[in-house]
């Protein structure tokens, strides 16, 4: 490994020590070699050492144990989903964005989950299905659509996929409410996304992917329309309407 000798010391570290673990093949939970061990790999200092290391912590591709090496640690949808919320709150995501964004996520997601999907996949689906025919209050609602979209994703077999949805759901909430708020003003009912979710859900389970595609890319287009009369009207009703 070439040593450091340019500036920013701190952050070529950083990127060197990620270089180790992909080279060494490190998975969660194993060490990373002594900080003094790491100091003289790179030809830097210990405290230029410690501030990578502390940089990484904070991102969560390690952990830092009082009297031992820090060892790798794989992030999660919550690292991204914090990530995520920071830039939204920094560069103020407007909704119409967020909901461009899902629209590309899940119509893949359809598609690819008609291509993968597993018996559990569909049972976990078939679940889904029967708590938003049963939702009492727009909390349920919310939650039983969090479920299904979610079973959407883990049947793409592709984490890639089911992370990124996870991270979003924090945004994806407060989207939610206001699209239903929409929905409800422009004269939607409840029975209408149920029925968009269980078309989705058929061409799932036939296998159909291009069929898959374009029922989410329906019903999505049901949230573009609650989205667009919210904005328009300022609508935040939130009692279910049949």
């Amino acid at each position: 490994m070439p040593s450091l000798r340019r500036n920013s010391l701190a952050e070529q570290a950083t990127e060197a020590i990620i270089d180790l673990i992909e080279d060494k093949q490190l998975r969660d939970g194993d060490a990373l070699p002594a900080t003094a061990e790491l100091a003289e790999m790179l030809d830097v200092s210990v405290p230029v050492i410690r501030e990578a290391i502390a940089g990484l912590a904070a991102i969560g591709l390690l952990k830092r144990q009082q009297g031992r090496e820090s060892t790798v640690s794989i992030p999660d949808s919550s690292h991204m989903s914090r990530l995520l919320k920071l830039r939204a709150a920094g560069t103020e995501v407007e909704d119409e964005r967020l909901q461009e964004f899902r629209e590309i996520v899940e119509v893949g997601n359809a598609s690819l989950a008609a291509g993968h999907r597993s018996d559990a996949d569909l049972e976990a689906l078939d679940e889904a299905m029967q708590q938003l025919r049963s939702v009492r209050t727009t909390e349920e609602l919310h939650a039983a659509d969090v479920a299904f979209h979610a079973a959407v994703a883990r049947a793409t077999a592709n984490d890639l996929c089911e992370l990124t949805l996870e991270a979003l759901e924090p945004l994806l909430w407060r989207l939610r409410r206001r699209v239903w708020g929409g929905w409800v003003a422009a004269g939607g009912g409840l029975d209408t996304i149920v029925e968009a979710h269980s078309t989705i859900l058929e061409a799932i389970r036939s296998g159909d992917a291009s069929g898959a595609a374009r029922a989410m890319t329906d019903h999505l287009a049901q949230a573009r329309t609650g989205l667009e009369t919210a904005l328009d009207a300022g609508a935040e009703r939130d009692e279910l309407t049949a």
